[in-house]
């Protein structure tokens, strides 16, 4: 390396060192500010127990589908088809416990949110008859979110997008089980047979 370079570049460091210890404001941060984590927990929207929850209805415009428990198995309402025990049970785990990411505690437009024409709402019924649920909104800015908002209750929360599109395939995509993979038919499989 140019010792002439080298030489430059010893100085800047000299002069920047002698700026921050002698020349800096009296009590300005050096170097990157420390930041306070909030220790409290994210919100909790609701904690309910999955053996309780019983159904999952979804409304989104004019369309209406749902689950239903039937003893182990889950089927698809208004059908009563059989529906894919795993994708319903992923679903149903993360319904009973949701966890916001932020609330909005003192929301004075609605439409603001997506909620004054929600784009859903999504109704859980638990053994007993009670019930559950949970309009859902727009998305947040940099779709950090979805807003959404149990009931009674005039918050507004930010849920994960994962949930929010989770709930609308119920509708869109129902959550029917896998077809199973047909097999080859023989006639379509090569002949093992030695060629002439």
């Amino acid at each position: 390396m140019n010792p002439r370079v080298t030489v430059g570049l010893l100085v800047v460091l000299i002069a920047l060192g002698a700026y921050v210890y002698w020349g800096a404001p009296a009590g300005s941060p050096v170097g990157p500010t420390p930041t306070t984590k909030d220790a409290s927990p994210p919100p909790e929207i609701w904690a309910l127990e999955e053996g309780r929850i019983q159904a999952v209805t979804v409304r989104r415009g004019g369309q209406e589908a749902g689950v239903e428990r039937v003893g182990e198995e889950w089927r698809l309402t208004p059908s009563g088809e059989s529906a894919d025990r795993l994708r319903v049970n992923s679903l149903i785990f993360r319904l009973a416990t949701i966890r916001s990411t932020y609330r909005v505690a003192n929301a004075t437009n609605d439409a603001e949110f997506g909620l004054a024409q929600p784009a859903m709402v999504a109704t859980v019924r638990l053994t007993g008859g009670e019930t559950r649920s949970l309009t859902v909104g727009a998305k947040a800015p940099a779709e950090s979110g979805t807003y959404v908002r149990r009931d009674g209750d005039p918050s507004i929360y930010l849920i994960s997008n994962a949930l929010a599109q989770d709930l609308e395939r119920i509708v869109t995509e129902p959550p029917l089980p896998p077809s199973p993979t047909p097999l080859a038919s023989p006639a379509a499989s090569p002949s093992l047979s030695p060629g002439p």
